[in-house]
């Protein structure tokens, strides 16, 4: 029997699934800054940036909440940029990754990748998965659109040796031994160049790992257009192709499922499944992830919520009691859907009010 090496997902949010029987927070993902030196068009959270960076809660109280939750087992820290000044990674980043060293939970940044080295160096020891976004199809487009939202730019100059910087950076700590792992959005200005851009991150930074996820309007992205399930099933299937076969490639948030009725997605989904090297991610946004916000102690789950609100606080609640009352809003449970034959939990809402409108996502009853 051949066996397909299929890499170890830590972020997966199924393990929950396998190891309590149910969905479980499990993954605490850390807003560190408000601060960035971009301010990109397709920037999720562009609007929340500011030029002043406020006071965060101290982390020996965000570590207390910590200490409460049993089943915690990966933690992400992102922004802004969360490494853009040495102050924050002291103060509000390293203390919070050494403890998760110490309870040996597994841990990812989220990076543009352009600073100068010395700032990763810092966090090098101590962390897991150095995540970046690789969402651009040349220099040029870097240029214009990594900083559109931005009143006063740097010079083009500038600009141009930053996009450099990404390239020098990813390919000098993946050198090192740290597992960089970049991500692209699907959406109408990246097909074309997929290929292109798969070639960058595999041969040029010499990342471990090529994420691909759907693009879907949320704040500043709202103006890129997205593709249709045709052509998402036709790039994706062009990507197994022409894949370099050294590199994980790890579909997240993949709007096809095994309960489809289409002979399409059944066949793409039987390609992935017999490739190496290949995994589907279950979208951990409302499985097993909230958002903790280090300065005001907001807790929101990804870009939404019943009514966009924050879930809670954590300075009059608990981690885990927010996190059983988002499990009772309408929209998780909109979204209840479990298939333990081929261990999928169905789609996360906004791919589903985006490919799937009209559908009913609960288990039993997709098709």
């Amino acid at each position: 029997m051949i066996t397909l090496e299929k890499p170890y997902d830590e972020w997966e949010s199924y393990h929950d699934i396998d190891k309590h029987g149910k969905l479980t927070l499990s993954n605490i993902e850390f807003t560190t800054t408000n601060l960035c030196n971009m301010r990109c068009a397709h920037c999720a959270v562009g609007y929340t940036l500011q030029t002043k960076e406020d006071e965060a809660i101290p982390t020996s109280e965000l570590i207390k909440h910590l200490d409460t939750v049993e089943t915690l087992r990966v933690m992400s820290f992102t922004g802004g940029e969360p490494l853009l000044t040495k102050r924050g990674i002291r103060n509000n980043l390293l203390p919070l990754l050494k403890y998760a060293k110490s309870r040996g939970i597994k841990t990812q940044i989220n990076s543009n990748l352009t600073l100068p080295m010395e700032h990763y160096e810092m966090v090098a020891p101590y962390l897991d998965v150095m995540h970046i976004s690789h969402n651009w199809c040349n220099e040029k487009e870097f240029v214009e659109t990594g900083f559109a939202i931005m009143e006063r730019k740097p010079t083009v100059q500038q600009r141009a040796e930053l996009y450099r910087n990404i390239f020098d950076n990813a390919r000098e700590l993946s050198k090192s031994g740290m597992f960089v792992s970049a991500e692209t959005m699907l959406n109408r200005n990246t097909v074309p160049y997929i290929e292109k851009i798969h070639n960058e991150v595999a041969n040029e930074m010499l990342c471990k790992r090529h994420e691909i996820h759907p693009m879907y309007s949320s704040d500043f992205a709202s103006n890129l257009e997205t593709i249709s399930l045709d052509e998402y099933r036709e790039v994706v299937n062009n990507i197994l192709d022409f894949r370099n076969e050294n590199i994980w490639v790890l579909f997240g948030t993949l709007p096809f499922y095994a309960c489809s009725s289409d002979q399409r997605d059944l066949a793409l989904l039987e390609k992935i499944n017999k490739t190496p090297n290949i995994t589907v991610r279950n979208d951990v946004d409302g499985r097993s992830r909230m958002n903790l916000n280090i300065f005001t102690g907001d807790i929101s789950v990804s870009d939404f919520s019943d009514d966009g609100s924050a879930l809670g606080n954590i300075k009059t609640e608990s981690l885990e009691n927010i996190y059983s009352r988002w499990l009772d809003t309408n929209i998780s449970n909109s979204i209840n859907c479990h298939c333990p034959a081929v261990k999928c939990l169905g789609s996360n809402i906004i791919v589903k009010n985006m490919y799937y409108p009209d559908s009913v996502f609960k288990s039993g009853s997709v098709r």
